[in-house]
């Protein structure tokens, strides 16, 4: 491998054209591949990884920590241990049970899901198609199992298995595997059980039966609940059956009329005065008290797209109507919410708030509405009425004209357990604001040294519940994890913080990109642009290297040097990374890509192999190994001026890249995908930097943009212009002349160098004809273009064949225009 690569690389310092060595190409870089963590043994002494790459070679290996061994094993779906050294593989035919000690195994055929229960050291294994229920030891030995079982659910806590085959339902103590039948009159679709009862369901569209187990007299007790008038039972949203504190019972409803199908199926009617979400279904919240038997809560039949975010595990919630908004023009939309309390026995009406999750939150000690308004927090007491603004200012947000343009926090707000307070952030740290003491702590220091902290959240500090709002929730008695990104030079550390002790531990700062927690220890993960996958482990304060993915090719990558740099324009400073190339030598002259799009520079936080079957048509790692010089620059975006904030910033991105490395000045190209492509068009009408340009499935003309609807979006593409990545702000009607200014298209007679676009004719994101509409116009005015159309891609290329074909062309098109190498024939017609 080294010497092939070498020579290799011999060859494209020698100025060979890299198209006569395309035989070999592929040799070379199948040998590349990418290393990811699947899981980690409970002592941290075994992982799993996968080796996977765009050449066919995917694999697993399993890794003991403790010597550095891997062993490579048959490819498996999923990976889950249960306890040290015991190991459970799955296919889609079979579930194996393996000692990793020992090597003995024990395989059970089926296409089954694996549920580990920690508590019994037990393994349930359900086969969904057969309906086969079994529970194993770890090692794979049968203890029970049941056929024709339709829905099961497990009680570690009580140590109960409740499953239901028909109408017979089985509970199964899971340390004498001993199980209890019971016969009922109908077959139950969904289980669910409190900390004392166990109930089952049986769902028709009007109304639910209701089996409640009374443990006393040891048999099910019936009661049926009838539907709302005007409403029937959603049977598909099984997960959003939900019973709260023993007797508040959640169910999800559909309003009849909306299920009521149109009269003629070829006909679509839409109103300027409705939102489009006013034709899709969406569920109604009903809320029964199973105890008392009567309705606490019933949903509003003149609300027709409702959404309900409960504001914590028990009674409190959120409701508003999303058809309100009838224009749909803005990202977070401002709504009158209504504060539903207790179950529905009280409720407040909050005037004109965002409505996106992460805008707000509810302390119901306190009784304070949490809010974010105007780059702000603030709070408001329903019972007294007062509003005060929290002492904490989001200087990040200042600088993302996105979040402006949203009016929503970049970070969302954390929830703290057991106590009436919330975890902030501002740019870099966060801090804990008491809801009663008013009092503000900041609990990490990173702005000095410029560390953006950021906590480390598992699917643990989440409810369960579907109809939470999606806030994370931590417990200030646990130890907290925090990854230090250092916005500078891209380095990564963590830190371990006691809250009560108020100590930090800090680890080495590299290109950490994951910490996982073991038994008495954290295994880190690390990878960067030219460093394939790193484990290594905490010890003491230190972190020690404990497996290297990759140890020959590394040694290589080495020679692959970067530059993460900052500019500065009037609007602002960013970051760019600097890609130099394999070989580099300051005394020669290197062509150079610009790739484009918003945070560019961060793409090197994951480690990249050389392919040429990107989705996007480039791999900027083959083009570092391909003699050229590649910029990722972080563009500026400056509301409602768009085009100029992105010309200057690439333009002082370029300059300040010239200072560190040796560009050929006349050999600058530029690409971009998707907005990308829109900046490249933009570039190429409006700056004199560039030698050529490719577009990939481009934005050309704003005007067209805005009047136009995507297939993968409800909404009209004009909230995307107005507040999304365009950031016009205004509305094109109060702003023609401006959606005329900051459209590529319009600038086509400054364009005076070859531009390659292409697009896939499928794509539902962005019209293929805004890409045929800048080609057309450079046709129209004898310019030099070329327009590749892929009939069965959409806004990405998928196909294997298709990806290759676009990277080889792009490649062959800035080998052409960048480095005078031979002309490829397909571009032939263009240069004659």
């Amino acid at each position: 491998m080294v010497i092939r690569f070498w020579t290799f690389v011999f060859l494209l310092t020698q100025a060979y054209c890299f198209s006569q060595n395309i035989d070999s190409l592929d040799s070379v870089y199948s040998q590349f591949y990418k290393t990811d963590l699947l899981t980690v043994s409970p002592s941290g002494k075994y992982a799993v990884v996968n080796h996977n790459n765009t050449y066919g070679k995917n694999e697993d290996e399993i890794v003991d920590l403790k010597t550095g061994k891997g062993t490579v094993v048959e490819k498996h779906i999923k990976y889950s241990f249960v306890g040290d050294e015991d190991l459970i593989m799955q296919t889609s035919e079979r579930t194996r049970f393996q000692n990793l000690k020992s090597g003995k195994y024990n395989d059970v055929k089926g296409g089954f899901s694996v549920t580990v229960l920690k508590r019994s050291g037990s393994v349930l294994l359900y086969d969904t198609r057969l309906q086969k229920l079994i529970l194993t030891s770890k090692t794979g030995e049968v203890l029970w199992k049941e056929n024709t079982v339709q829905t099961y659910k497990v009680d570690e806590h009580s140590e109960q298995l409740i499953y239901a085959s028909g109408k017979q339902v089985g509970i199964v103590d899971l340390k004498t595997k001993r199980a209890k039948t019971y016969n009922l009159e109908s077959e139950i679709d969904w289980i669910s059980f409190t900390s004392a009862k166990v109930y089952l369901f049986h769902r028709q569209a009007l109304q639910l039966e209701i089996y409640t187990l009374d443990n006393s007299a040891d048999r099910f007790y019936k009661q049926i609940i009838r539907c709302p008038e005007g409403f029937e039972l959603a049977e598909s949203l099984d997960t959003y059956f939900e019973i709260r504190e023993d007797e508040h019972l959640l169910l999800p409803l559909y309003l009849k009329s909306k299920l009521i199908k149109s009269e003629n199926s070829d006909l679509k009617i839409t109103y300027s005065n409705r939102n489009s979400k006013d034709q899709i279904l969406y569920h109604h919240l009903g809320i029964y008290n199973i105890a008392r038997h009567n309705w606490e809560y019933t949903p509003n039949q003149f609300e027709v797209s409702p959404v309900y975010k409960f504001l914590n595990d028990k009674a409190d919630f959120i409701v508003y109507d999303q058809s309100s908004d009838k224009v749909e023009n803005q990202e977070n939309v401002v709504r009158d919410l209504k504060l539903i309390l207790d179950y529905g026995k009280s409720s407040y009406l909050l005037a004109k708030k965002r409505s996106n999750d992460g805008n707000y939150l509810w302390d119901s000690n306190t009784r304070q509405f949490v809010y974010f308004n105007e780059g702000r927090w603030r709070s408001y007491n329903v019972d007294s009425e007062t509003d005060i603004l929290l002492p904490i200012d989001d200087e990040e947000r200042k600088d993302n004209s996105r979040a402006v343009l949203s009016d929503s926090p970049d970070r969302k707000p954390i929830l703290i357990k057991d106590r009436s307070a919330v975890m902030l952030s501002n740019e870099f740290d966060y801090l804990i604001f008491d809801l009663k003491s008013h009092h503000l702590e900041r609990i990490t220091n990173g702005e000095e040294k410029k560390l953006k902290y950021e906590l480390q959240r598992t699917q643990d500090h989440y409810s369960e519940s579907p109809w939470n709002l999606k806030l994370a929730t931590i417990d200030l008695e646990k130890e907290m994890i925090f990854k230090r990104f250092n916005m500078m030079d891209y380095t990564t550390g963590f830190s371990m913080y006691h809250y009560k002790k108020k100590k930090s531990t800090y680890y080495d700062q590299g290109h950490y990109k994951e910490a996982v927690p073991y038994k008495n220890g954290i295994l880190f993960t690390s990878e960067f642009a030219f460093e394939p996958l790193k484990l290594s482990i905490a010890d003491k304060s230190a972190i020690k290297i404990v497996y290297q993915s990759q140890n020959e090719e590394r040694s290589l990558l080495k020679n692959l040097k970067y530059h993460i740099f900052q500019y500065e324009t009037i609007f602002g400073r960013a970051n760019a990374a600097l890609l130099l190339p394999i070989g580099y030598d300051n005394k020669k002259k290197y062509p150079l890509i610009v790739n484009v799009y918003e945070q560019q520079s961060l793409n090197v936080l994951t480690y990249a192999q050389p392919f040429l079957s990107a989705r996007d048509g480039f791999n900027y790692m083959h083009y570092l190994l391909n003699g050229y010089i590649v910029l990722l620059p972080d563009l500026q975006y400056d509301i409602s001026n768009i085009k100029n904030s992105i010309i200057s910033s690439l333009e002082m991105s370029i300059d300040s890249a010239q200072e560190l490395a040796s560009v050929d000045k006349k050999n600058i190209g530029v690409l971009g995908l998707s907005f990308g492509g829109y900046e490249t068009g933009l570039a190429l009408g409006n700056s004199s930097y560039f030698k050529t340009g490719v577009a990939g499935v481009m934005v050309s003309d704003l005007v067209t943009r805005t009047l136009s609807q995507s297939e993968v979006m409800s909404e009209p593409n004009y909230l995307r212009v107005e507040s999304r990545q365009y950031r016009m702000k205004n509305q094109l009607f109060d702003s023609w002349k401006n959606y005329q200014e900051y459209s590529p298209i319009y600038y086509l007679k400054n364009v005076k160098v070859p531009v390659l676009i292409w697009t896939g004719l499928k794509d539902r994101n962005v019209s293929p004809e805004q890409s045929k509409m800048f080609f057309l116009g450079m046709k129209r005015l004898q310019k030099k273009s070329v327009l590749l159309e892929y009939f069965n891609e959409t806004h990405t290329i998928n196909s294997k064949e298709n990806q290759r074909d676009l990277n080889v062309r792009i490649w062959q098109w800035f080998d052409y225009y960048l480095k005078n190498q031979p002309l490829a024939d397909w571009l032939r017609p263009i240069t004659e």
